[in-house]
């Protein structure tokens, strides 16, 4: 059976946040064919996975025989999902209004456009740093210690309209709408970035075959886009173990995209 969206929650020790996940889902779509597959990197025993499973009718999950970081687990569900677009989503991801058809028409309408992100706010409604430009080493330097050193949680644009409908560099992984048809042309996530830069990259490659990525902030979400790779706690060391997987997914994507321009307006 094929559907319209197939949603691809990459979960790691958060059952509860699936739950969540997915009780705001059917709260909020009506007019879509939809699955959801749960791309899970947990390593639960046999006899769990068993009975998160049951907990859970009309979701399939999918128990990953070891961790396959981020990308990884994306690309098992995507190669076990149906969907004309894929959602690839945290499993911390709650729906704040009911415009999942709106961005699913948006996207099946414009053939130049591959990927969508939505409008992320946090559990307070403050927006988050959404969808960025790619990482010059000048701005990725910058955005650490704008986070290390001077504790900024989120490091929004200067005059960037967060209200409006607009083509961008990039969209974070935390929720992307991904046509996919265009995976067919562009590949799937690349699963030699474990952890961070993989959204980053995937964009990259979209723009490479002629796709654009837009900002779309008619669906709106709530996420708390995670921090843990420049967390203020990491001074005491300086880098944690979430830096190290940042600063080295960022160093790939230097090696294989080099000087990257922007693709924005």
């Amino acid at each position: 059976m094929s559907y319209n969206l197939s949603f691809i929650i990459v979960e790691y020790h958060a059952v509860a946040d699936v739950r969540r996940f997915v009780d705001s889902l059917q709260e909020t779509i009506s007019d879509l064919t939809y699955e959801i597959i749960v791309s899970s990197n947990s390593l639960y025993p046999a006899e769990k996975q068993g009975s998160v499973a049951a907990a859970f009718p009309g979701v399939k999950w999918l128990f990953n025989k070891e961790n396959l970081g981020f990308a990884g687990a994306v690309n098992a569900g995507i190669s076990n999902a149906s969907g004309s677009c894929m959602v690839i989503a945290n499993a911390d991801v709650v729906f704040r209004n009911g415009s999942l058809s709106s961005a699913y028409q948006y996207l099946m309408r414009h053939p130049d456009v591959g990927v969508i992100g939505p409008k992320i706010v946090d559990a307070k409604g403050n927006i988050q740093d959404c969808c960025r430009r790619f990482m010059t080493p000048r701005r990725f330097a910058a955005r650490f210690l704008k986070r290390v050193l001077f504790q900024q949680d989120v490091v929004l644009r200067p005059g960037f309209d967060y209200e409006k409908i607009q083509p961008v560099d990039w969209v974070v992984g935390g929720f992307m709408m991904v046509k996919s048809e265009a995976i067919q042309r562009v590949g799937l996530m690349d699963d030699k970035y474990f952890l961070y830069v993989e959204d980053m990259d995937w964009c990259k490659r979209f723009w490479n075959h002629g796709y654009k990525v837009v900002y779309f902030p008619e669906l709106l979400v709530e996420y708390k886009i995670s921090k843990k790779s420049t967390s203020p706690l990491v001074l005491k060391g300086f880098f944690s173990k979430y830096s190290m997987y940042h600063i080295k997914s960022y160093l790939r994507f230097l090696r294989k995209h080099g000087k990257v321009k922007s693709h924005e307006l």
